[in-house]
């Protein structure tokens, strides 16, 4: 059960629903880092990035978890074979059948268009796995098992378009699949079937400077009137939970933060 605390409206949410671009919380994952260790009782703490002095508050629960007082320092660090605590939840707007001639240049190594601008990663992300396990065009991977939802996709590069602000995947190298991929050939294949409207997670190098230009991407949004009539950019930040769900489901989400910068710490 999901609650927003601005409109009270009570329905399941899962990742997919989530609106896109994002940054996603793992909270399992947040728990397993906290010092001292938070209990796995549903109750949400407010995030610190003491890199910037970002503030994550949460603001909205589902009705089996609560807030709680506890602030609790994070550098959202990214350690191998660990689950990542924070990623960038994004939606395939173009695959590789939707490839532009002299836009999409070289053709052979396109894979999708996705609506993650670059720049609010600071250019620095990477593909992986994933976080949700569901069909992706024709073909399914069950991308996230564990530490492998973090797990870089190999050979796959990511960088802006050149025509918009949203991001492009692509081959890294002109053989795609054959050159780049692991041993068992799974890794990345996947990538190869993203269509429209498919989503995808990404593994900012550094959550910190990321949460930074989502606070600053909120302000603008606040302030500018005139973004009202456009696409979503409202880069909302979302905490999300495989606690009590079936083995092998979607993940739920059970919170949502909002961004302040402290002053003066």
């Amino acid at each position: 059960i999901f609650v927003t605390a601005q409109q009270n409206v009570h329905a399941l949410m899962l990742l997919s629903d989530v609106p896109t671009p994002s940054f996603i919380v793992d909270l399992q994952a947040l728990r397993r880092i906290a010092e001292p260790p938070l209990n796995d009782n549903g109750d949400i703490p407010s995030i610190r990035c003491p890199k910037n002095n970002l503030l994550l508050q949460p603001i909205c629960n589902s009705d089996d978890t609560k807030h709680n007082n506890k602030v609790m320092d994070c550098q959202f660090p990214t350690v191998e074979g660990q689950p990542a605590i924070g990623y960038l939840h994004t939606t395939v707007t173009r695959g590789r059948d939707d490839a532009i001639p002299n836009e999409d240049e070289p053709i052979s190594t396109f894979l999708a268009e996705i609506d993650l601008d670059p720049t609010l990663c600071r250019n620095d992300a990477h593909l992986v796995l994933g976080l949700n396990n569901h069909h992706v065009g024709s073909y399914y991977w069950a991308r996230s098992a564990g530490a492998g939802s973090s797990m870089e996709a190999p050979g796959v590069g990511y960088g802006s378009s050149k025509s918009n602000s949203k991001g492009v995947l692509r081959w890294l190298d002109e053989g795609g699949p054959t050159a780049c991929n692991s041993n068992d050939g799974k890794r990345s294949e996947w990538v190869n079937f993203l269509r429209r409207h498919d989503t995808v997670q990404l593994l900012p190098n550094d959550g910190q400077d990321t949460l930074l230009e989502f606070y600053k991407r909120q302000s603008l949004s606040r302030i500018d009137e005139d973004r009202k009539g456009e696409e979503n950019t409202s880069t909302r930040i979302f905490g999300i939970s495989n606690e009590g769900r079936p083995m092998g489901s979607e993940p739920a989400v059970v919170c949502e933060w909002r961004c302040i910068l402290e002053e003066g710490i």
